[in-house]
């Protein structure tokens, strides 16, 4: 079993010294760092055998958070981010540059692992799958590659979860209308 608090505190003490995390979500096992650190988030694609520049999802914890990094938030997408089945929502209105993109897919997780790391890290979490570039996600701790489990410098270890699927991604078009990325 493993100490919540412990296992939250010591991810937040690596992210904030620029390291990379491998962590359950709550969708599938994801590979973080600190959404401020462009050297960490260059690494976590190089892992993977991605473009260095290629934009992660970052995990925020609640729309105020989100409210923070965009011009406005359309009603679609507050529903989406909130609704029970978790939705990647692409927006390309930023308020703040500090993550240095043009757009931004945010997603608020549901699960009380993420949201902690993301309340004590006090900015988001950056995710995107743990699988190199071009290979299936795993859909269990198993499957993960060894070269990403060793390529990072913290491994969140749980209980297996047989059920784990990627997010919905959408993409916001405009106030009313959006576009499905993936399902």
């Amino acid at each position: 079993m493993i100490n919540f608090d412990k296992e939250v505190d010591k991810c937040v003490e690596i992210l904030k010294n620029g390291g990379i995390i491998l962590y359950p979500t709550d969708t599938i096992y994801g590979i973080g760092c600190d959404s401020y650190n462009f050297k960490a988030m260059e690494n976590v694609n190089k892992l993977k055998g991605s473009n260095p520049n290629k934009p992660l999802i970052h995990l925020m914890n609640s729309l105020k958070m989100v409210e923070i990094y965009l011009k406005q938030i359309p009603d679609i997408a507050k529903k989406s981010l909130t609704e029970k089945n978790p939705t990647t929502v692409i927006f390309n209105n930023l308020n703040n540059n500090q993550l240095n993109h043009k757009s931004i897919a945010i997603r608020i997780p549901k699960n009380k692992f993420c949201l902690s790391i993301i309340d004590k890290l006090n900015r988001p979490l950056t995710s995107t799958s743990a699988n190199l570039t071009g290979s299936p996600y795993p859909k269990s701790k198993a499957d993960i590659n060894k070269k990403i489990i060793h390529g990072v410098d913290y491994f969140v270890e749980t209980i297996d979860n047989d059920n784990l699927r990627p997010s919905k991604i959408i993409r916001i078009i405009d106030e009313k209308n959006y576009k499905v990325i993936r399902d």
